[in-house]
C-alpha cells in the first residue's frame, strides 16, 4: 500500500477509482498524457521487462492474466469470482484448464493412498 500510494503522488494520480493507474507518454517529448496505456501497450511492457530480465520464455499480456486465474485458485477462491475478475466467461473452457492446473495436487486421486 505504501508503494502504491507513493506512486500514486510521484505521477500526480487522482484519487477516482477509474483513473488510470499507468498513462501514456507523447512520443516526442515524452510528457505525460491523460488516457491510460493502451491494452498492447502493456503487452509490450510485460514482453520488454522480461526480455531484459533474461528470462527465456516470452512473458505477454496474456501472463498476468492467466496468473491471476491460477494464483487466485491456489489461495482457495471460487471459479465464479475469478471468471468476473478476469473477464472470462463462467463456464469458460480456458479457465477449467487454469482451474486445472492450479487443482491437480489439491484434488488428486492418489491423496491419500501413497
Amino acid at each position: 500500500m505504501r508503494a502504491w500510494n507513493a506512486w500514486k503522488e510521484a505521477a500526480g494520480l487522482a484519487n477516482e477509482p477509474n483513473s488510470p493507474a499507468f498513462r501514456r507518454l507523447h512520443l516526442r517529448w515524452h510528457t505525460v498524457m491523460q488516457g491510460g496505456l493502451q491494452l498492447e501497450s502493456v503487452g509490450d511492457v510485460i514482453t520488454r521487462a522480461g526480455e531484459r530480465a533474461g528470462i527465456e520464455i516470452c512473458f505477454t499480456g496474456h501472463s498476468p492474466r492467466r496468473g491471476l486465474a491460477t494464483s487466485s485458485r491456489v489461495k482457495g477462491h471460487v471459479r465464479i469470482v475469478i471468471a468476473k475478475q478476469g473477464g472470462w466467461a463462467p463456464h469458460s473452457k480456458v479457465l477449467a484448464g487454469y482451474m486445472e492446473i492450479a487443482d491437480q495436487w489439491e484434488n488428486s486421486a492418489l491423496t491419500g493412498v501413497l
